[in-house]
C-alpha cells in the first residue's frame, strides 16, 4: 500500500460479517452492525449517555398516546438518487407494521407500530397499537433503504447490493468482506475514501493483523494485548458495549437449572472480581442485572451476587443436589475479550461446589442461528443481555422471556409485566416499572450474571477521532494520517 492509499483507506478486522449481509434490519450490535452504520441512516440515534437524539428526523412530538409526528430533514438523498423523505421512512416502518418484516432481527423492537404515513414529504405520522412513550428511541433501530430499489430487488437480492443514504456506498458485501467507498454527495460526507471490513474470526488473528499493519482497527481483542499493540504503534481503545455477559440457562428444559435455587447457587459460585482482575485487566465491573449503566431501566439499587461457595452449597442442598451435578453449555470462543480463559475459570469455580461444566464449541453463524431458532445441545449457552440498539432494557428482557420466538426461559406472568411497562405512557412510572422487572430478573436469574462486556479494540495510531459507543461508530468522522 502506498502512502496515498494508506491515508485514504481504513481496514477493520471483525469476528464476523452479518449473516444477513447488507440487509439494513439484520444487525443490531457491534461488530456486525459496522457496514450498516456506513451505508444507512435512521430517524433517530442514541448517544453515549443513552439519550435519544435527532438523526434524519430533526424533531418529534406525540399528538396523543397512539400518534406521533416526526419532522424529516430536507434534501437527504439515497446514493441512487431517491429521496430519503417521509415517504421513504413510512415505507420502511410499514414493512414491519404490515407483518412482512416479522422475520427480521429488529422486528420485536417495533412490533407495537400500527402504521406509518407521510402527511407530506417532510412530515411523518406513526400510529401505534398501544401507548409507547419510548417510540422515538425504539425506531432508532430502523435503518431506511430506498423504497423503490428495495421493492425492485426484494429482501434477499438487496442484501447483496445494499444502497442507503449514509456516508459510504457498498461495492462488495459478502461473507468474507465488505468494501465501502465514500459517498461524496451524502448529507454527512466522510473524511476517508474507502473502508474495508474483513472477517477475521480468531481473536489472535485479529491481533496479529493489526500488529503486522494488515488492518488499522481490530474489533474485540484482549486487554492483555496492550503491550503488543504499543510496540507496533497501536493502542487499546475501550468503548461501552451495551451488553451484559452471562451464561444463560435453558430453564425451560427438565434439568437442575429449572429450579431457581440452583440458578441462584451458580451465581454465588463465581468469583467475578478475580476473573475481571486477572483475565480482563480490571477493564469492567461485576453486575447482577440485565441493564447496562447507560440504558433506560438501569437499577442502581441492585448489587452483584457476592462470591460465596458456602451459600452456593447450601442452596444446592436445599434443591436436592448436595453432591452437585453435571451440565454442559454451548459457547462461542474468541468473540469477546479473554473469553477462552474466563469460560475455563467459570468451570473451575463451579467445580468447587461439585458442579461439573463441560463446553460445546460452535461457530459464530451456528451460535446466532440457535439463538434465533433453538436447537441447543446443553443446559446453558453463552449469551448476553444485549441492551442494543436502543439502550432500553425491556428489549433484552423480552428476548429472555416467553415472548422470544425460540424461548429458553419462560414465565408467563413476567410477559404481562413486560407488556404493562411497555404501555406505561408516563416516563417516570415506566422507568419504575422497568426497574422492578430488572430486580425480578435479578432475584430469579435466567443465567449466571457476570459483567458489563468491555468493548476493547486495537486501533492504529494512524487512525484519529475514533469515538465508538454502544451500537455506534462515527465512521464518517474518522481520518488517517
Amino acid at each position: 500500500m502506498n502512502k496515498s492509499d494508506a491515508q485514504d483507506q481504513l481496514r477493520i478486522g471483525v469476528v464476523s460479517i452479518p449473516q444477513d449481509l447488507g440487509n439494513p434490519y439484520g444487525s443490531i450490535t457491534m461488530p456486525t452492525i459496522l457496514g450498516s452504520l456506513g451505508v444507512f441512516d435512521s430517524l433517530t440515534t442514541i448517544d453515549k449517555d443513552g439519550q435519544t437524539k435527532p438523526w434524519v428526523a430533526s424533531t418529534w412530538e406525540y399528538i396523543d398516546k397512539l400518534t406521533w409526528h416526526f419532522n424529516i430533514k430536507p434534501n437527504i438523498k439515497f446514493s441512487n438518487g431517491e429521496s430519503l423523505d417521509a415517504y421513504a421512512a413510512a415505507a420502511a416502518i410499514n414493512y414491519f407494521a404490515s407483518g412482512e418484516g416479522i422475520i427480521e432481527v429488529v422486528a420485536q423492537l417495533v412490533n407495537n407500530i400500527q402504521s406509518a404515513k407521510a402527511i407530506n414529504s417532510s412530515l411523518l405520522e406513526i400510529k401505534t397499537k398501544k401507548p409507547n412513550i419510548l417510540l422515538p428511541r425504539r425506531i432508532s433501530a430502523i435503518r431506511i433503504p430506498p423504497p423503490m430499489y428495495w421493492k425492485k430487488l426484494g429482501r434477499k437480492e438487496f442484501s447483496r447490493k445494499p444502497i442507503g443514504s449514509g456516508s459510504f456506498i457498498s461495492t462488495r458485501w459478502d461473507s468474507n468482506k465488505i468494501i465501502l467507498i465514500a459517498n461524496e454527495t451524502s448529507w454527512r460526507p466522510p473524511k476517508i475514501k474507502k473502508i474495508e471490513i474483513i472477517a477475521i474470526p480468531e481473536i489472535t488473528s485479529r491481533l496479529q493483523a493489526i500488529i503486522t499493519d494488515a488492518i488499522d482497527i481490530a474489533i474485540d481483542i484482549s486487554p492483555d494485548d496492550k503491550t503488543s499493540l504499543e510496540k507496533s504503534s497501536s493502542r487499546l481503545n475501550y468503548r461501552p458495549s451495551g451488553r451484559v455477559q452471562l451464561l444463560t440457562f435453558l430453564s425451560t428444559s427438565d434439568s437442575p437449572v429449572s429450579d431457581v435455587r440452583v440458578r441462584q447457587a451458580l451465581n454465588y459460585a463465581i468469583n467475578k472480581e478475580r476473573i475481571i482482575n486477572l483475565l480482563l485487566a480490571g477493564s469492567t465491573k461485576p453486575t447482577g442485572q440485565a441493564a447496562v449503566r447507560a440504558s433506560f431501566g438501569f437499577n442502581p439499587s441492585i448489587k452483584p451476587y457476592p462470591y460465596s461457595p458456602k451459600r452456593a452449597k447450601e442452596l444446592l442442598s436445599q434443591s436436592g443436589y448436595p453432591n452437585g451435578f453435571k451440565m454442559s453449555a454451548d459457547i462461542l470462543q474468541g468473540a469477546t475479550a479473554g473469553d477462552g480463559a474466563w469460560y475455563l475459570q467459570i468451570a473451575n469455580d463451579l467445580k468447587e461446589i461439585d458442579v461439573i461444566l463441560n463446553y460445546n464449541m460452535a461457530s459464530y453463524a451456528i451460535h446466532i442461528r440457535k439463538i434465533r431458532q433453538g436447537g441447543w445441545k446443553g443446559t446453558a449457552f453463552g449469551m448476553d443481555f444485549n441492551n442494543l440498539p436502543t439502550l432500553d432494557v425491556l428489549w433484552p428482557l423480552r428476548v429472555h422471556s416467553c415472548l422470544w420466538k425460540a424461548p429458553w426461559h419462560c414465565k408467563k406472568e413476567w410477559d404481562l409485566l413486560i407488556e404493562e411497562a411497555e404501555e406505561e405512557f408516563d416516563i417516570n412510572r415506566r422507568l419504575l416499572k422497568t426497574q422492578k422487572l430488572v430486580e425480578l430478573y435479578h432475584k430469579q436469574p435466567t443465567g449466571i450474571y457476570l459483567w458489563e462486556i468491555p468493548g476493547i479494540d486495537g486501533v492504529s495510531n494512524r487512525v484519529h477521532n475514533y469515538k465508538p459507543h454502544h451500537a455506534y461508530v462515527n465512521l464518517h468522522e474518522l481520518y488517517i494520517k
